[in-house]
């Protein structure tokens, strides 16, 4: 299980969910970014990323993946709180998205800060941006997401399945959602599976405060809440994820679970994106 490379007969899915609740406006630790500014910088990286690595020879990109992100808590609609694609620009509305049409249509290329790079300005595309306004519907998001995933599930049986990355700062304020609870919404998602096993969900909690982190944790004991619960519906970190996390220098336990608290900065959220979404690709 686990270990069907990603190619393009069997692309892989990466789903992001983003909280845009009122408190994602908060500052991120010594930095000058607040969570939403570094949440969302931090996902235009990984895609930056993620267009590099499926682009082959004379800059042809092949579609390696197909690429979903999904902003939640920005403002009360009808019948929710809020959950909407985060792409903007030409793919605005867009559910999962294959990775050249993302490399092609992003909203703007700007001079952003780079912490890897001492604080320099680099230009990098942008796809998402950072919003916040109301509060944490994270039980829709999480079923909205798992609409998307089944329908590719169905689409894709022999490819790895799909990895979905939830970001996120405060407890959930819809819980229960439409006559389930969170851990059965996340039970529903994760039950989703190719013939390679079930879909992978990932939770990280970013936090103002700038120490204490707990990263790929095996147990929830001694977190503060919500730390428990998110930690519970975190999927068990198959084989390549942990040598992912290996190779970058972070130490594992066995039961491991894809959870992060207090992610203190935008650049660990980087790192731990990338061991999340990292998948063998061949051809």
């Amino acid at each position: 299980m686990y270990e069907q490379s990603i190619s393009r007969k069997r692309p892989g899915c990466i789903v992001f969910l983003l909280d845009r609740s009122d408190s994602m406006g908060r500052p991120w630790g010594g930095s000058n970014e607040s969570l939403a500014q570094g949440a969302a910088r931090a996902i235009n990286s990984i895609l930056m990323e993620l267009c590099l690595r499926a682009q082959k020879g004379q800059g042809i990109s092949y579609h390696y993946f197909d690429v979903g992100i999904f902003g939640y808590g920005t403002r009360p609609v009808a019948g929710g709180e809020g959950v909407e694609s985060a792409f903007g620009g030409q793919l605005a509305n867009r559910a999962l998205v294959p990775i050249p049409e993302i490399r092609d249509n992003p909203i703007a290329v700007r001079e952003v800060a780079s912490p890897d790079a001492g604080g320099a300005t680099v230009r990098m595309p942008v796809w998402v941006e950072p919003i916040n306004g109301y509060r944490t519907p994270m039980c829709q998001a999480i079923a909205v997401a798992g609409q998307h995933v089944y329908e590719w599930a169905q689409m894709h049986p022999e490819s790895f399945p799909p990895i979905i990355i939830n970001i996120t700062d405060g407890f959930v304020t819809d819980n229960p959602f439409d006559g389930a609870t969170l851990d059965d919404w996340a039970q529903r998602l994760t039950g989703i599976a190719t013939q390679d096993g079930q879909a992978l969900l990932f939770n990280i909690f970013v936090a103002p405060e700038p120490a204490g982190n707990v990263v790929f944790p095996a147990s929830g004991n001694g977190l503060p809440a919500p730390g428990p619960d998110l930690f519970r519906i975190s999927s068990v970190l198959p084989d390549p994820m942990i040598r992912n996390a290996t190779s970058a220098g972070i130490s594992l336990v066995p039961g491991s679970r894809g959870f992060a608290f207090n992610v203190a900065d935008s650049t660990l959220l980087v790192k731990i994106l990338e061991i999340g979404t990292r998948v063998e690709m061949r051809d």
